[in-house]
């Protein structure tokens, strides 16, 4: 339409979970039908752009129908361009679930946790004297409605309840064609509604982090963000203490051909948990993936992840591996059909948090 382009698609798909509770003893499998509707709006002007979306994900359990969910997303986002200076700026909207058998849910919680998640960014870019100068500013709202027992008392997720600001200021030096270095640092804010919490502690908390890196971009074959720095977190209540450590981040894409590419990132962080007596989690992730078209309309892709996580104040440690093999299939330009199968593992030191589960799912999707 002119500038503006319309794209609207629906997913639908199946899919079987050999353990929806992540549960260390007698899993409960469940097949779940999905469908996702989705539209996407974008324009764009000579100094103006605009992207605007909407969408959700349904979901039907065959035999817990009391897990069925409905989730809800709107976006927002444009950016204006202004000779040697820029800005941006987005808003997400949602409405989500934390599936029972996630940390943070009750154990004997009888349905998903509801929650709703509003995330507002503000950003500028300036190039001066050979320098490139980013900044951010988000502010992110999380409320958790209550959900219900087993035995039919209310469980109160208000304890969860924040309010999570973070501003990131960069300055980038050009080395060469497709190198640039740079320095960031990042100060956080996070506010919970609750203080102190039904376990009797002040979860607030401010940090930083602090980054020096390397972004390469070399012949559209290989790009890559990599940094490393230090990162602190300090808690508003003494029993939580501090978090201070190394942090990093890395992302990897490498085209080694035409029809093959590849996939790297890690990130090393600190996580929000309300598990009784962590003040946080000290999590480091990685992940790889490589796929590959066989035919224009044939592709077959497999990945890998690992994370360790470090509950921070108590002794508990959890390493999670997962592992997942996919296959796409283009009927056409319109139709896709894609399927696979993702194995997970986690392995705790604490009693009952052990799991492993098995999912394969089959989509089809149909977009403009």
């Amino acid at each position: 339409m002119g500038r503006v382009l319309a794209t609207p698609s629906l997913d639908t798909g199946t899919r079987y979970d050999s353990n929806i509770y992540k549960s260390d003893t007698n899993p409960t499998s469940d097949v779940i039908t999905t469908l996702t509707p989705r539209l996407t709006v974008q324009g764009d002007w000579r100094a103006f752009h605009l992207h605007l979306a909407a969408g959700g994900e349904l979901g039907f359990f065959a035999d817990s129908s009391s897990d069925d969910y409905q989730d809800l997303e709107v976006q927002a986002a444009g950016s204006l361009e202004l000779g040697p200076t820029s800005f941006e700026g987005a808003i997400d909207v949602k409405r989500a679930h934390d599936p029972r058998g996630n940390n943070d849910v009750p154990t004997s919680a009888t349905e998903p946790v509801i929650y709703r998640d509003i995330d507002a960014r503000l950003g500028g870019r300036h190039v001066a004297n050979g320098l490139h100068y980013e900044s951010q500013f988000s502010l992110r709202r999380l409320a958790f409605d209550d959900s219900t027992a087993r035995n039919g008392s209310r469980i109160r997720n208000d304890d969860r309840d924040r309010l999570e600001l973070r501003e990131t200021l960069r300055v980038l030096m050009p080395l060469d064609l497709g190198r640039e270095a740079y320095g960031e640092v990042s100060f956080n804010q996070r506010q919970y509604d609750r203080t102190p919490d039904d376990g009797g502690r002040i979860r607030d908390s401010s940090g930083y982090q602090a980054l020096g890196g390397i972004r390469l971009d070399l012949t559209d074959l290989i790009r890559a963000d990599l940094a490393a720095g230090w990162m602190s977190q300090s808690y508003a209540d003494p029993a939580f203490g501090n978090i201070g450590d190394y942090t990093l981040r890395g992302d990897f894409d490498w085209s080694m051909t035409r029809l093959t590419d590849i996939t790297f990132n890690a990130a090393r962080t600190v996580r929000e948990t309300t598990q009784t007596g962590a003040s946080g989690i000290l999590a480091f992730e990685a992940g790889t993936g490589l796929s590959h078209e066989l035919r224009r309309w044939l592709s077959v892709s497999i990945n890998a992840a690992y994370s360790a996580e470090n509950y921070q104040q108590t002794s508990r440690r959890d390493t999670i591996s997962q592992y997942g093999l996919g296959m796409r299939y283009d009927l056409n330009r319109f139709v896709q059909i894609e399927g696979g199968i993702d194995y997970e593992l986690r392995n705790s030191n604490s009693t009952g948090e052990d799991y492993e589960r098995l999912q394969s799912h089959i989509r089809l999707k149909l977009e403009m």
